[in-house]
């Protein structure tokens, strides 16, 4: 018999969607259930990242500005750290602010947000300190007790190990069959205002003949949204 390991990306090219996902909400109920501080989602645009973790929280109660807040696009160091000071007790979504592994200072404030520890002291130690919106100033350091989940578009293996190290991890990229089969999956749930099941396939066998004739067709749900928009319209050329 064979020692040989198996090829990881073999294997998760080989899993259903649906499993992949149940995984990495699986993974967002331990972090908001407290009994992990923090959560990296990594993986391809267009999946429903920021959908289904937003989901989960809203399901098991949580509200957005009470219990989570969801901070969107580019962040610098100072703005984490503002961020995480303003937040500490609470569970922060940093969704797309992939700047921060362009910058060292920012990820060693993540570095110490995302620590498994359950003292997690995250320190601004610069010349001047920094201030809050009324013009006082923050403390140099201060204890967070929050949690984090962070939402990327950037591979795993871009992201800085240590970051990593300190954290759970998934990274969700779907081969074109798997991008498929979740559409498919999703299908009702996709433009809940086009309440005619048949618009929506049509659009998904459009984009599938599409994807097999020609290379770099874009399989996302963003992607299936249009074409569903397009088949609405009922155009003669919509294909």
């Amino acid at each position: 018999m064979s020692n040989a390991k198996l090829n990881f990306k073999t294997f998760q090219d080989s899993r259903k969607p649906k499993t992949l996902f149940n995984d990495m909400t699986n993974l967002v109920d331990m972090v908001q259930s407290g009994v992990s501080p923090s959560l990296i989602i990594s993986g391809m645009p267009g999946l429903g990242k920021t959908f289904l973790t937003t989901k989960k929280l809203k399901d098991g109660g949580y509200k957005e500005g009470v219990d989570y807040i969801h901070v969107k696009g580019r962040s610098t160091a100072a703005g984490m750290f503002i961020t995480l000071y303003e937040n500490s007790d609470k569970l922060i979504i940093f969704d797309d602010c992939d700047s921060v592994f362009k910058d060292k200072d920012a990820i060693n404030l993540l570095k110490g947000a995302l620590d498994s520890y359950d003292k997690r002291t995250i320190s601004w130690l610069a010349a001047k300190p920094l201030k809050d919106s009324s013009g006082e100033a923050l403390p140099r350091f201060f204890n967070f007790t929050g949690r984090i989940i962070f939402i990327t578009n950037i591979a795993a293996s871009d992201i800085d190990s240590a970051v990593k190290s300190r954290s759970f991890i998934i990274d969700i990229n779907l081969n074109a069959n798997q991008m498929i089969q979740r559409m498919k999956d999703l299908l009702p749930d996709i433009e809940p205002q086009v309440t005619n099941i048949r618009i929506k396939r049509d659009a998904l066998n459009a984009l599938k003949a599409a994807n097999t004739k020609f290379d770099g067709v874009e399989l996302n749900f963003r992607s299936l949204i249009k074409a569903i928009r397009i088949r609405q319209m009922g155009f003669r050329n919509w294909r």
